[in-house]
C-alpha cells in the first residue's frame, strides 16, 4: 500500500492514481529478493496481528512506518543482492509518486534487461518464514479452488439430476415419481440435518464469502 493510498484510507486525501502500483512493485520486489517485507507494523503484544487477526495499534503502526517511507537493505540478507536491483527498488519506493519510476522505465532497467544475478529460491524462501508463509497458504488457496470447482460441478449434476422425473414403465403403463431429492422425506431429513449441524453451504456460496479475502499481515 503506497502512501498516497494510506493518506486516502485515512481520509487525509482521495485522490491517487496508477502510479501507487509501482509503489507496490517495489515492495513485492523487495519481498522476493529478502523474503521478508520492507515495512512492518508490531504493536509488541501478542494480538494475533501477525495471523490475520485485526489489531488498530499495529495496523496504525503499518502505516506509519509507509508514509514515513523508511526502510533499509540490511546486509545480512542483501550482501548478495546486486547493487542495480537496489537501485531499482529504491527508485520505487519513493513517496513522492511524481519521482517514481514509470512502468516503461522498469522494463528498461538494466537488472530486468538481464542483470539479474541467478540466486535459487530455495535459499531466499529458507531465510524467512514470511515467504514459506506466503507459499504454504498459495499452496492451500490453490487446494481449496480445485476443491470448489469438484464440488460446483457436483451441485450442478445433482440439480439437473433432481430437476429430472423418474419415470417407471410398467407394461403398457408409465407413472412419473417425484426425485428423490424432491421429496417430502428428503426435504425433512434435509431441515433436520441442517438444526443439528448448521445450516450447508454450496460451493458457490462459499466462493463468494472467500472472494473479498484479505490479508492483513505485518506486510506492506
Amino acid at each position: 500500500m503506497a502512501p498516497e493510498v494510506v493518506e486516502a484510507f485515512s481520509e487525509e486525501a482521495t485522490i491517487y492514481d496508477k502510479r501507487c502500483d509501482l509503489w507496490s512493485l517495489g515492495v513485492i520486489l523487495y519481498i522476493m529478493l529478502s523474503g521478508y517485507p520492507p515495512f512492518v507494523g508490531h504493536c509488541g503484544s501478542d494480538c494475533g496481528w501477525e495471523m490475520g487477526e485485526p489489531c488498530h495499534a499495529c495496523q496504525n503502526t503499518l502505516f506509519e512506518s509507509i508514509q514515513e517511507g523508511k526502510y533499509e537493505f540490511p546486509e545480512k540478507e542483501w550482501a548478495h543482492i546486486s547493487p542495480s536491483a537496489k537501485e531499482l527498488i529504491s527508485k520505487l519506493l519513493l513517496r513522492d509518486a511524481k519521482r517514481r519510476l514509470s512502468a516503461a522505465q522498469v522494463l528498461r532497467h538494466p537488472w530486468v534487461q538481464g542483470g539479474a544475478i541467478h540466486t535459487p529460491s530455495s535459499i531466499l524462501l529458507q531465510r524467512n518464514s514470511s515467504a514459506r508463509d506466503l507459499t504454504f497458504f498459495a499452496g492451500k488457496a490453490v487446494a481449496m479452488n480445485r476443491q470448489l470447482a469438484e464440488q460446483e460441478g457436483l451441485e450442478a449434476e445433482q440439480e439437473q439430476e433432481g430437476a429430472c422425473p423418474l419415470v417407471v414403465t410398467v407394461g403398457s403403463a408409465s407413472v412419473r415419481l417425484t426425485p428423490p431429492s424432491n421429496s417430502k422425506l428428503a426435504a425433512r431429513r434435509r431441515h433436520r440435518s441442517s438444526l443439528l449441524k448448521g445450516a450447508p453451504v454450496s460451493a458457490s456460496e462459499l466462493r463468494q464469502l472467500l472472494a473479498p479475502l484479505v490479508i492483513m499481515g505485518d506486510c506492506a
